[in-house]
């Protein structure tokens, strides 16, 4: 196989699942949520997802057509698919171990919650510095918007905890919008021609 088809598929097909997740989590977190029935599949869709473009971006970067040589692009991509990665254990606590009557309370008070926390704030950050290196050095309008994409959906992220709204208005239709971005920049790797892209000063 293509290895840019695989880098692609990878981080096109964890966009789709990390968004189709995100969608199935219920609004709020509190006990009632964990009894909603699409509470497991919910993390577990989302980690699948998040595991899939934790392995396919440090091969999409080295790869892609669509994205020419960029030290902030690959910097992002490896620390966005690291803090994926870093992502998928929280998703089974979440699904598996917070519904459980004081559990939950008692590691988010711990070591686990601090872990937790400085996963989330690499995320984001990572998001960031890899959206940025796609509006930067994208080569296709459409990775250049998947570029904005990762941006808006990482500001939305970190403002919105200040809105006075419910937190799944926010953070759904932000990760959403991140997962649309990197099936685009997936969907861009995999098609793209195997001429090389010439550099830019």
């Amino acid at each position: 196989m293509n290895l840019r088809v695989l880098a692609g598929g990878l981080v096109g097909g964890g966009g789709i699942l990390f968004a189709v997740g995100n969608v199935l989590h219920p609004l709020e977190h509190n006990e009632a949520a964990h009894s909603a029935p699409t509470w497991e599949a919910a993390h577990l869709v989302f980690a699948l997802g998040g595991l899939l473009v934790a392995a396919g971006l440090p091969l999409l970067v080295a790869l892609s057509r669509a994205l020419r040589a960029s030290g902030l692009a690959c910097a992002g991509a490896v620390a966005l698919a690291v803090a994926f990665g870093a992502l998928a254990p929280g998703a089974w606590f979440e699904a598996y171990v917070a519904p459980l009557h004081g559990v939950a309370e008692q590691v988010e008070g711990g070591a686990g919650g601090a872990v937790n926390a400085v996963a989330g704030m690499v995320w984001m950050a990572s998001l960031v510095a890899f959206g940025a290196g796609l509006v930067w050095r994208g080569v296709e309008r459409a990775v250049r918007l998947a570029g904005v994409a990762l941006l808006v959906a990482a500001v939305v992220l970190i403002l919105g905890p200040g809105l006075p709204v419910v937190e799944g208005l926010v953070i759904i239709p932000a990760t959403v919008v991140a997962g649309v971005g990197l099936l685009t920049v997936g969907v861009a790797t995999a098609r793209t021609t195997a001429e090389p892209v010439p550099a830019t000063a």
